[in-house]
């Protein structure tokens, strides 16, 4: 009996290994291996280190998984990078009335596919840059693009990993009150227009704003500025999943049902999954207590703190984060939060000369606090911390 149920068990093991190695190779594309620009995907070409990033800044971002025509209305800001799929003439219309009646639209090149009815209209073509010794553009290191003044550039020198530019056939770079925001020699690699009451911004290379390249390329706060000035007080920024193959309600169910429904694939991991159950129905049996789940390793709240200053240093929102750690150290205190930064500042002040407790941790907060723009806001969650340590205490 002992060894009849060994074999069954070990055949399970068998079938269960070669499950997981057909989902792992049917899910490859959502990782390292999909090149999409898609804010869904983490892999090195994705956009989901883009989109999380302007989540952190507090800024209304939204995944459209739905055409622009036929469907809801064009949000304010319109974000389309590198389409795998190029909007149709109707879509591209739509796409552009939305701009003319005060949208904005955030659009970069696909290398690959580089044509089609947006890129028509807009008028931009891309150009692929040729290092000399360094192979073809595809597998080089890319080149720095120096940014030219605009608001939206303050605070950026360079942008990293240009490997496209715009081709001298863009109407674009001719179009009366274009502005260049990024350039590598003579050749433009970003460009801004106004359109009717909105804002066109476009990039000819989609590779400095992708999960690889974001944190060292310095494109992350001209991008995060662009969206945050075309959603203004009310408006969201929709990043164009459609265009990416990604279609629907974005259900979880609702995809596993229509893999399982339609799908061969999905015909055979029904079969898969009625032989394991019937197989854990005869054999299995638990030897022992279960052990319990590792712990999820988490990054530690130093280094979220770290990461966080850095992408509000981007931004150039350091006196709105240092305000917000203010207004959490009040609420925890108990004290109503202060709206503006002289609240703030009045605020430490009174810890700082009458509180009993914690008053050598609030002077030094204090003296952080007084370095306005310049403080540390690593610095700055730092001493809120420890006041909280210094009051909390028996």
């Amino acid at each position: 009996m002992g060894s009849r149920r060994d074999t069954l068990l070990l055949f399970a093991l068998i079938v269960l290994v070669l499950l997981m190695g057909f989902l792992a190779r049917s899910t490859e594309g959502t990782g390292a291996q999909d090149f999409r620009a898609s804010s869904f995907l983490t892999g090195p070409a994705g956009m989901g280190a883009l989109y999380q990033t302007l989540r952190e800044l507090d800024l209304p971002v939204h995944r459209r998984t739905q055409p622009y025509v036929d469907a809801d209305p064009v949000g304010r800001v319109t974000v389309l990078i590198a389409p795998e799929e190029s909007p149709s003439p109707a879509e591209a219309h739509a796409i552009l009335q939305a701009v003319r009646e005060g949208g904005t639209l955030i659009f970069a090149l696909h290398p690959a596919v580089g044509g089609g009815p947006l890129y028509d209209s807009l008028g931009v073509y891309p150009h692929s840059l040729r290092e000399p010794g360094r192979g073809t553009p595809e597998y080089s290191a890319g080149r720095e693009a120096r940014t030219e003044p605009h608001p939206w550039t303050q605070g950026t020198a360079a942008v990293k990993g240009v490997r496209t530019t715009f081709a001298d056939s863009s109407e674009a770079l001719a179009r009366r009150g274009a502005t260049r925001l990024l350039s590598v020699g003579r050749e433009v690699a970003a460009l801004s227009w106004r359109e009717g009451r909105g804002q066109v911004m476009v990039w000819a290379d989609p590779v400095p704003l992708t999960n690889q390249h974001l944190r060292t390329s310095g494109a992350a706060a001209i991008f995060a500025r662009a969206a945050a000035q075309g959603a203004g007080a009310d408006g969201r920024i929709e990043f164009g999943e459609w265009y990416h193959g990604f279609r629907g309600e974005g259900s979880v169910v609702r995809g596993l049902r229509l893999f399982l429904a339609h799908h061969p694939a999905g015909h055979a991991a029904l079969q898969v999954m009625a032989v394991l159950l019937l197989l854990l129905a005869v054999a299995g049996r638990r030897f022992g207590t279960a052990l319990p789940p590792a712990p999820a390793r988490r990054r530690s709240p130093l280094e979220h703190v770290e990461a966080l200053a850095g992408a509000y240093r981007q931004a150039g929102a350091q006196r709105t984060a240092r305000r917000l750690l203010v207004a959490g150290l009040a609420r925890r205190l108990g004290r109503r939060a202060p709206a503006d930064e002289a609240g703030a500042a009045e605020l430490i002040g009174r810890l700082s000369a009458s509180s009993p407790v914690g008053r050598d941790a609030a002077a030094a907060l204090q003296t952080e606090w007084k370095r306005g723009s310049d403080a540390d806001l690593v610095s700055v969650a730092r001493g809120v911390d420890r006041l909280l340590d210094e009051v909390r205490k028996p």
